[in-house]
Formats: C-alpha cells, sequence, structure tokens
C-alpha cells in the first residue's frame, strides 16, 4: 500500500515553508527545480515511501511555502527541517536549483549529508570561462530565458511558459507536460520575479571554487535533451568531486524524472543500492 504521507508546516525565520513526510526506512530529501515545486515528485513520492522515509518540501516563495517576509538561506532552511525530522546524514536529491542548494549544504554542513543524487544540478559561483564553450555555450539560455522574461513582463504567461518547455521541458509530453505548465502558472511570480530568491544569502564560498571539499558519494545525471549547456556544467562539477559519477540519460530533458521516469528509476536505485549501511 502506497504511503500518502502527510503534509506539514515548519516556522523558519521570515516565514514557513510547506513539506510531505512519509515512509520509514533510509531518510530521503526530495528538493525541487527552480521551475517547478515539490509537485515534480508526485509519482517519486509515494513510491519511495514503500521502502524509505521520504520528505519533500517547497522552497520559498513555490507552491505551499509564502514568499520570504526578510533575508534567509536556503541552506539554513533545509538544516531546520533536518532538524525537525532529526534526521542527520540523509541521501539529498537535488535537481537544477536544489542541486545547488544541496552542494552548499554538503559544503557549509558536511556532517548531515549523507549521498548526493544531483540531477542537471546548479552550483553557485558559476563562472563561463570554467565551462568549455565559455559564454557561447550559454547562448541558447540566454535567448530563451530573455524571450520568457520578456514575455511575463508583457502579461504573456502561455508565450513566457513556452519560451521555459523548449528551454526545459523539450521532451515533456501528456500528463507530465501538463504538470510542467500548471506548476509555471502557479509559480510564475517566484519564477519570472524572484521575489524571494533576491532575498537569498549564501552560507560560505562558491561552490565551484570548493568541490574538491566534498567528501560523500556523490551521482549526478543530465539529460541529453536537456539544455545544451547543462552537460558541461555536469562535466565540470563531476571533474571537480572525488570519485562523482557522470550519468547521461537519453532522450531526458531538465525534469529528467518526468521526461524519463524509468531510467529516473533505476538511477537512483542503483545509487541506493552502492551506498553502505542504512543512512540513519
Amino acid at each position: 500500500m502506497r504511503d500518502p504521507g502527510v503534509t506539514k508546516t515548519l516556522n523558519v525565520p521570515g516565514g514557513t515553508i510547506s513539506y510531505d513526510q512519509g515512509g520509514r526506512g533510509r531518510p530521503l530529501v526530495l528538493l525541487h527545480e527552480g521551475i517547478a515545486d515539490r509537485r515534480m515528485w508526485n509519482r517519486e513520492f509515494s513510491l519511495l515511501a514503500r521502502a524509505h522515509q521520504v520528505v519533500r518540501y517547497d522552497l520559498r516563495g513555490y507552491g505551499g511555502s509564502p514568499p520570504t517576509s526578510s533575508e534567509y538561506s536556503p541552506v539554513r532552511d533545509l538544516v531546520a527541517l533536518l532538524d525537525q525530522l532529526e534526521w542527520t546524514r540523509p541521501l539529498i536529491v537535488g535537481p537544477s536549483v536544489g542541486g545547488k542548494i544541496a552542494l552548499d549544504l554538503t559544503l557549509a554542513y558536511p556532517e548531515r549529508v549523507g549521498a548526493l543524487l544531483l540531477v542537471a544540478p546548479g552550483y553557485s559561483g558559476m563562472d563561463y570561462d570554467l565551462v568549455p564553450g565559455g559564454k557561447a555555450t550559454f547562448e541558447r539560455d540566454e535567448r530563451l530565458s530573455t524571450a520568457a522574461a520578456d514575455a511575463w513582463t508583457a502579461g504573456k504567461l502561455e508565450e513566457a511558459t513556452e519560451h521555459l518547455r523548449q528551454l526545459w521541458a523539450s521532451s515533456l509530453t501528456g500528463s507530465a507536460l501538463d504538470l510542467f505548465r500548471t506548476m509555471v502558472r502557479d509559480n510564475a511570480q517566484e519564477i519570472f520575479e524572484e521575489r524571494s530568491g533576491r532575498q537569498e544569502t549564501r552560507e560560505g564560498g562558491p561552490a565551484a571554487s570548493r568541490l574538491n571539499e566534498i567528501r560523500v558519494p556523490t551521482r549526478i545525471l543530465v539529460g541529453d535533451r536537456d539544455n545544451p549547456a547543462m552537460p558541461h556544467c555536469a562535466n565540470f562539477l563531476a571533474r571537480g568531486i572525488a570519485g562523482a559519477e557522470l550519468q547521461l540519460i537519453p532522450g531526458a530533458d531538465h525534469l529528467l524524472n518526468l521526461s524519463r521516469p524509468d531510467a529516473f528509476d533505476a538511477a537512483l536505485n542503483g545509487f541506493l543500492q552502492s551506498l553502505p549501511g542504512t543512512g540513519e
């Protein structure tokens, strides 16, 4: 029987975060992307809760978490959630912006992280000069991101969403594409205006220059139909993190678990099986 989980809220400085918790076993944290909310894990949450403790939550300004009312740290929000759950070294699943938070958490609080599964991850301190191809690698990203922002400013949400789809969700069809469009619509103000993002503070120095400090098992997934810049970023991280494994997923876009759920499940399960102990 699937565990539907329990939805709760946690008070944090300047606001609250909404999260779902369920299951028993190895603890897993599911972060979300900057163009989504915790609903991107609708399928995986109930499946994983059959054999694991699982939590997914909405970042400030997304889903059920209201925008922040003051400066805040996404890393400290996650630490507060781990404290609430009394979890010490969970596996952190971090896609895109969630990957950036997971990396920053690992560097600021290494004792709080058991392992990292990074999915087309971002990272703090990105430098065009350190990515193969330099700034030109990000040309399509900048063009479509600018077009999406311009459409939003002009009050054309559907057009803005289509530009984001072309950039990040080119493989999605059917209900997965419907979910993507719904999440963009519901979180449009945070996505396009960064109401909370503008008030973020960072923990420590940028991850780009500190990757050699990461000492937890790390696997990085990236799709071959993602934004063309993302495989270069994934390669940069894989070269910098000792022992990191990089896996290219055919047919997957940036929302890898939605575009290739079978491949995501196989990669996650394989990674879990490779980890020692229970992680609790």
